[in-house]
Formats: structure tokens, C-alpha cells, sequence
């Protein structure tokens, strides 16, 4: 995969050892980060940019049902589409509450492509229940 053009901020935001703002090292790493910001976004927490956001944050203060499985997963499956739809291909999106891998908590699991590779990645967002 070629380096997009132009220096990018790495999330979270840093310093680096050198005292310049750190920058992620290639474009798989970018990627990431941006599905990350992505993801752990509210909508309506960007003034500017008010639909931006999956949301999944939210989802630590909410009943747990099959409803908002559903809506849990077109909500962020819409999110990526829009917003990273041409720096990846969303490969497969599970939503997990309560269940026997996740008791007592959440798992958000994300396989992707990034746009212009053949290998597949996959980021585990996790919290669990005290």
C-alpha cells in the first residue's frame, strides 16, 4: 500500500521523542487510528462536523437488547461507509453483549480491509462489567 500523500497526526495525540507532533508510521496505522476516532466519537460531539461518530462510547449507559444490537451495528456500519468508505472495505462487524465471550460487557469487533491491500485487519473494542 503506498503512503498517502501529506503528514497526518497520530491519535491519540503526542509529542514525540524529537518534540515535533508524532505522526503515524505508515498508512495501516493511520487507518486505524481514524477508525478508532471513529468509532469512540459521539455524534453531536464535533461542533462542526455534528454527524460525525459511531457512537460506541454511548453504548456503556444503555439497556442492553436485541434493538439496540441492531441499531448498534447499522449505526457504526453507516459511520465507516461514510466516512473511511474510501480508505477501507468493512470485511465483517460483530456487536457483542453479555454473552459467553463478553459477561457482563460489550464487544465491538471490526475486520476491514484498507483500501489498495489484500490482508485484512481487525480491531477489538472491549469493556467489560466490574
Amino acid at each position: 500500500m503506498s503512503r498517502s500523500s501529506g503528514r497526518h497526526l497520530a491519535f491519540p495525540f503526542r509529542v514525540g521523542p524529537d518534540g515535533r507532533t508524532a505522526a503515524p508510521s505508515n498508512d495501516s496505522e493511520h487507518i486505524r487510528d481514524e477508525i478508532i476516532q471513529l468509532i469512540l466519537t459521539a455524534p453531536g460531539e464535533r461542533p462542526f462536523l455534528a454527524e460525525f461518530g459511531g457512537g460506541a462510547r454511548r453504548l456503556l449507559f444503555e439497556n442492553m437488547s436485541d434493538a439496540l444490537l441492531g441499531m448498534t451495528k447499522a449505526r457504526i456500519t453507516q459511520a465507516l461507509s461514510r466516512w473511511l468508505g474510501h480508505r477501507l472495505t468493512l470485511e465483517e462487524l460483530d456487536v457483542r453483549f453479555n454473552d459467553e465471550k463478553v459477561p457482563d460487557g460489550i464487544l465491538v469487533k471490526i475486520q476491514y480491509r484498507p483500501a489498495g491491500s489484500e490482508d485484512s485487519r481487525v480491531l477489538r473494542f472491549e469493556r467489560r462489567g466490574q
